[in-house]
């Protein structure tokens, strides 16, 4: 999706811009997993580092009939997507109620935000009407408002527009995170975006040392009360449209907030060193 604040692409395994890899066996590797499991999982994440929608139809292909595969055994699907939610995976989602938890990523409506800082993911528009379809067919989606740019999208006047057409189409809960640096984002904001944009969102971090926020050790956190009046803004944007507003946890470790599988029916015990992914090089 070429998004300028993503930490994936600064993995050591990452294929590099303009480039995908895509497992073609996926599949089939999760249907043998599946049949030698004594027992399954209730519940499989997406998109925790990709996105199973970009604009691709191989990409969209071998998502959506891994998810069928899921579905088809009452495994329940979570994902999180920038996408555009192909209708395949509508009529799926229509097809097993109950089992599809939808996320969809949006922070602002500005389409100049989009052209700077996430240039290939769906246009506001077409994330509003995924939102629209997911709610004709009874699911009702979470969004995740990740990452709140400091001075390009964390303005009261931002906010209330975003709240205002999110509630208008039926959204009741949402999720918010400032951004974070790690060094691969630090060099890719001065390379990606224009200099005065960079050093301005830079300055924010200045002085801040790297420390360990989730499974990264080297990430820079916005100053507390910055983002604290942030979230507040929001919050309060939120609360007069009916929004219910709750801080990302994983980001930000110095304040109370929930989790991304907060009332998905993971309890503790999936929650711990039990949780795996499906290793498709073996």
């Amino acid at each position: 999706m070429g998004c300028v604040y993503c930490y994936a692409r600064g993995y050591t395994g990452a294929p590099g811009t303009g480039r995908v890899v895509l497992f073609s066996n996926l599949a089939l590797k999760l249907t043998e997993e599946l049949r030698r499991k004594r027992e399954r999982p209730s519940l499989v994440l997406f998109n925790t580092a990709s996105d199973s929608f970009q604009p691709h139809p191989d990409i969209i292909g071998v998502s959506v009939r891994v998810m069928e595969i899921l579905l088809d055994r009452g495994i329940t699907v979570s994902l999180l997507t920038k996408g555009v939610l192909p209708r395949r995976f509508l009529e799926m989602a229509r097809a097993h109620p109950g089992l599809v938890v939808a996320r969809i990523g949006i922070v602002s409506l500005e389409p100049s935000y989009q052209a700077r800082f996430e240039p290939f993911v769906a246009t506001p528009t077409e994330r509003l009407a995924n939102i629209e379809r997911l709610i004709s067919i009874g699911v009702v989606p979470e969004v995740r408002m990740d990452p709140v740019i400091p001075f390009i999208t964390d303005a009261t006047g931002s906010f209330e527009t975003l709240f205002r057409e999110l509630a208008a189409r039926g959204v009741k809960k949402a999720m918010i995170s400032y951004l974070h640096l790690r060094p691969a984002i630090e060099g890719r904001l001065k390379k990606e975006i224009e200099p005065m944009s960079a050093q301005l969102i830079g300055s924010m971090f200045r002085g801040a040392g790297y420390e360990t926020v989730g499974d990264s050790t080297m990430t820079k956190l916005i100053p507390h009360e910055v983002r604290r009046r942030g979230y507040d803004r929001a919050r309060e944007a939120a609360d007069r449209h009916g929004v219910a507003l709750s801080i990302c946890s994983c980001k930000n470790p110095d304040m109370k907030g929930g989790l991304c599988v907060d009332g998905l029916g993971v309890g503790s015990k999936n929650r711990g060193g039990s949780n795996r992914q499906l290793s498709l090089l073996e």
